[in-house]
């Protein structure tokens, strides 16, 4: 049975949530994927006629909107990636008062205590992010590892997108007398890698949350630190000019 706005009880969008407003054939079809590959399969081993049945379309539908399960999956990687990219760099760019003005920094604990503050706001959007789109997310990580080349490669340009976001953004606000591009870089690179695993455990982990949340707003602090002090030699060399 289908309600008035065509969406069959209990079919949840994207973000994991029961339908409140109309879904296109081709968002239906996307969101009974991730239903159906959530728990412990794999978008390659979906039928089409149980992820039409599970949508509640005719199974020619879904020709009507993709070619084969992978671009499914392309279509739900692009539109959940160009969301938390988009969500990211608002956070990290907006102002955030005076407080966290990492350029006034005059000296680098007064530079963590700063940047502190934008670490936990893009923490927690990330963990955000995924609890509200934890079908996606599950399907995602195991994607990352699963036997499309396809969906592989997708997965490891978003990581790598996300980690480019997070350099250049780090890059405009972190004083550059206090740590190089390269370390920014690869900072970054390992940042995103590892919050994917930190989410994991957050959504698994309920009772751990706020746990988890510090334990990856720490880890972010160390690398930074740890990226400050491969600089420091300069910046002390420079002050006793």
């Amino acid at each position: 049975m289908k309600t008035d706005s065509g969406v069959a009880p209990g079919t949840a969008t994207l973000r994991g949530k029961a339908a409140a407003a109309p879904q296109t054939g081709r968002q239906r079809l996307m969101a009974a994927a991730l239903q159906l590959a959530a728990t412990t399969r794999s978008l390659a081993s979906l039928g089409l006629r149980e992820v039409a049945r599970q949508a509640g379309l005719n199974p020619n539908t879904f020709y009507r909107h993709f070619k084969n399960f992978d671009d499914l999956g392309l279509a739900v990687i692009e539109e959940l990636a160009g969301e938390l990219r988009q969500g990211l760099r608002e956070r990290r760019r907006r102002p955030l008062g005076d407080a966290l003005r990492l350029d006034a920094a005059k000296d680098p604990l007064e530079l963590m205590r700063r940047a502190e503050g934008i670490i936990q706001e893009s923490v927690a959007l990330v963990l955000e992010f995924v609890t509200e789109h934890q079908q996606a997310y599950v399907v995602g990580i195991r994607e990352l590892h699963g036997t499309s080349p396809v969906l592989r490669g997708a997965l490891r340009k978003v990581f790598d997108e996300l980690a480019t976001d997070m350099a250049e953004d780090m890059l405009e606000i972190v004083p550059p007398q206090f740590v190089d591009a390269q370390a920014v870089h690869g900072i970054a690179a390992v940042v995103i890698r590892e919050m994917a695993f930190y989410s994991l455990d957050y959504l698994e982990q309920p009772a751990r949350r706020d746990q988890i949340r510090t334990e990856a707003q720490r880890f972010i602090l160390m690398l930074l630190w740890g990226g400050m002090a491969m600089r420091m030699p300069q910046v002390l060399a420079a002050r006793a000019r």
